[in-house]
């Protein structure tokens, strides 16, 4: 018996030692981390309504459309004012720069010249057009443009001379 139990412990020591001896088993799986840029947005191209000849008669609406065009003529309605040269004008290129996907909205979008009041009136600007077709939501790129115009009208009493102003927009990425 006391064989038995000599060789009962030893098995369970040869046990124990081959299973302390043995390699570890390990395994591996993928990590994975996307990383994107905070959303950005920058001005590529500004806002150009060309040359406008004012009205004799009447308040004249002129107006470039947020359209994806490399040169337009901005619609004139109203009054009698005119384009003497076509094709000078365009909307502005604002790039954004997110996602595969990634959502946004246009919180504010707004235009202004600088000392031009009393001689445009209804200055405001366009709703955006986006290159890509879907407005609020960015392409497989992670990228995309948005196109926009704007408005204002002018009178036989508006000043001659050259107006400035600025083009605002802000977007909040989703």
């Amino acid at each position: 018996m006391k064989l038995r139990i000599a060789l009962a412990a030893a098995a369970a020591g040869m046990a124990m030692a081959s299973g302390a001896t043995a390699a570890p088993a390990s395994a591996n799986t993928t990590a994975q981390a996307n990383i994107v840029a905070p959303g950005q947005l920058s001005a590529t191209r500004d806002l150009e309504f060309g040359t406008i000849a004012k009205p004799t008669t009447g308040t004249t609406t002129v107006t470039v459309a947020s359209a994806a065009t490399a040169t337009a003529t901005p619609q004139v309605s109203g009054g009698n004012a005119f384009v003497p040269t076509s094709g000078l004008a365009h909307a502005a290129v604002f790039h954004l720069v997110g996602a595969n996907a990634q959502t946004y909205t246009v919180s504010a979008n707004s235009l202004s010249f600088t000392g031009a009041a009393g001689n445009l009136g209804s200055v405001g600007s366009e709703s955006p057009v986006a290159a890509s077709g879907t407005l609020n939501t960015l392409p497989a790129s992670g990228t995309d443009d948005l196109y926009i115009g704007g408005h204002f009208d002018i009178t036989p009493t508006t000043t001659v001379q050259s107006y400035a102003g600025t083009l605002s927009l802000t977007v909040n990425f989703n």
